[in-house]
């Protein structure tokens, strides 16, 4: 019997269609001349992870059912938008990428709700007794008996084991699964989509807690004796490191840039940070009894904790606890850029100072409603590459100082750990042409001022950028914005996907001979 029993898909990112069919055949992934790619408009705070506060909206979604509304990041207070579609009651809401939304109903009902353009689809159904397993980016349910519903842009997928899983997670092209064994070591499995057996097997002795760190290519779970850190690398899948944290570990938690991992401790209750590149920790906060959950801040200014269904926040670079008098959700608390943070009350949606503890209650805001940090905001404008205000181009190499652009030392370090090809150095000019490798395009326009400005936004961030320009057939000439060089298409692959993950770009790779021209694809 094959240990995977079916994967089916469903509605893809090409289109809304009907629930339960296959991506349609007919999604159009070039980049040639009509491609125009949204460019984030980098104002506001600028975050760890690659975006700007007022990208952001906070999005609530009626618990009994009704309209979701909108709310800007930067000002809470004001709702900026109202939908129209009438959204089922739902006992369980979760965020994906680009505003999108998961609900779940009391019946087991898996819908996907897109505010920007208001269609809801129902994507599948999980058992009552379904645990949600996703990261933020891709929706994954575990069902007993090792049914598991992904949910992600490209479309949904089941997969039906004849095993037991113990712990599963998005992964690199698929989900990982840790094997429900009785052994000492446990069995890992990576499952891709649209394959009947795991693409790569290991083993581990792990237990549970764990998270998915580096953009799906690392896994890090609690040791089998409770009482340390296993790092395993996705593909293959190996262990590439261990740590004892000195005390039993209750749960996890990754910070926005997935370089720290936050770790509860009981006896001593304790809150550490461990670097999952060296494998070092550091002291947090003693605790007054273990958190039984914990949550950075969408942008890691803070962790928050729960401690007896109470929310207390610590400083990222440590202290001691604040409490913050409200109550622990599976929504709520959301910590802010600005040190604010969303929390609920008994009654009451409240916005609170982490500094001075001042309350200030969120107008007209629903206790019953789910509130979710999307990273989508109705109010600002699309800007696409053709459409930026023209910017002088800067000819020098990018600053050194890592904190210039709000990214520290071990950000960029992880970012030339998992995909070897960024680097800091300054975008080879077109004249030139790129040197051969694999390519993310990230954007082609007529007029080169919105390429450059947009490569240079990604060049400040760590990545290695070229411009290409090329003629169409009516001898007009194009500007297209590359990411790399690549020494591979799966490190190129990875690239596209963290740059959608970090800037909501959708970008397409190429292979560019010594020529300097695409050989697998028509410009």
């Amino acid at each position: 019997m094959k240990p995977i029993l079916n994967v089916v898909r469903s509605g893809g990112g090409c289109g809304l269609a009907a629930a339960m069919v296959l991506l349609a055949a007919g999604c159009d992934r070039s980049a040639g001349p009509d491609a125009q790619q949204p460019e984030p408009a980098l104002r506001g705070a600028t975050l760890v992870v690659g975006t700007s506060a007022d990208q952001w909206s906070l999005l609530s979604v009626p618990r009994d059912g009704g309209q979701a509304e909108a709310r800007g990041l930067l000002d809470p207070q004001r709702v900026v938008w109202t939908g129209t579609t009438e959204l089922p009651p739902s006992i369980e809401v979760h965020s994906l990428p680009e505003g999108r939304v998961i609900l779940r109903t009391a019946e087991g009902v898996i819908h996907t709700y897109d505010p920007f353009s208001e269609a809801l689809v129902r994507v599948g159904e999980v058992a009552p007794q379904a645990v949600w397993m996703g990261d933020g980016t891709v929706g994954l349910y575990l069902s007993p008996g090792g049914e598991l519903l992904e949910i992600s842009r490209e479309g949904t997928w089941s997969y039906g084991l004849d095993r037991d899983v113990s712990w599963a997670a998005p992964a690199d092209g698929g989900v990982l699964v840790v094997l429900g064994d009785d052994a000492e070591r446990q069995t890992v499995w990576l499952l891709h989509r649209d394959e009947d057996e795991p693409a790569e097997t290991g083993s581990a002795a792990v237990s549970t807690p764990g998270v998915i760190t580096a953009w799906g290519r690392r896994a890090v779970l609690a040791s089998a004796t409770g009482r340390g850190l296993v790092v395993l690398t996705v593909t293959p899948i190996e262990q590439a490191g261990e740590l004892d944290v000195g005390g039993r570990i209750v749960t996890l938690a990754s910070s926005p840039s997935t370089h720290e991992i936050y770790v509860s401790l009981d006896a001593p209750p304790r809150l550490i940070a461990v670097n999952r590149f060296n494998l070092t920790s550091r002291v947090l906060a003693d605790l007054p009894g273990p958190a039984t959950a914990v949550r950075p801040s969408l942008f890691g200014e803070g962790i928050l904790m729960a401690q007896s269904g109470q929310v207390a926040r610590v400083p990222v670079n440590g202290g001691s606890p604040v409490p913050l008098g409200s109550v622990w959700r599976e929504d709520l608390p959301v910590g802010l850029p600005d040190g604010t943070v969303i929390a609920a009350t008994e009654s009451r949606i409240v916005m609170l100072d982490a500094q001075s503890g001042a309350e200030t209650e969120l107008e007209g805001a629903d206790v019953d409603r789910w509130w979710l940090p999307v990273h989508w905001n109705p109010a600002s404008a699309i800007v696409t590459t053709d459409r930026v205000p023209g910017q002088v181009v800067r000819t020098d190499s990018p600053p050194t100082a890592d904190t210039e652009i709000g990214i520290d030392s071990a950000m960029m370090a992880e970012r030339l750990a998992a995909a070897p090809g960024l680097r800091d150095e300054a975008a080879t000019p077109a004249a030139s042409g790129p040197p051969p490798g694999f390519y993310a395009i990230v954007g082609s326009a007529r007029q080169p001022e919105g390429i450059r400005s947009l490569v240079q936004s990604l060049e400040e961030a760590g990545f290695a950028t070229q411009v290409q320009s090329f003629p169409d057939e009516a001898g007009r000439t194009w500007y297209r914005g590359l990411v790399g060089p690549y020494r591979s298409r799966s490190e190129a692959e990875a690239a596209s996907r963290q740059l959608l993950r970090e800037r909501r770009l959708e970008a397409w790779v190429t292979e560019i001979g010594a020529g300097g021209r695409p050989e697998e694809e028509s410009i």
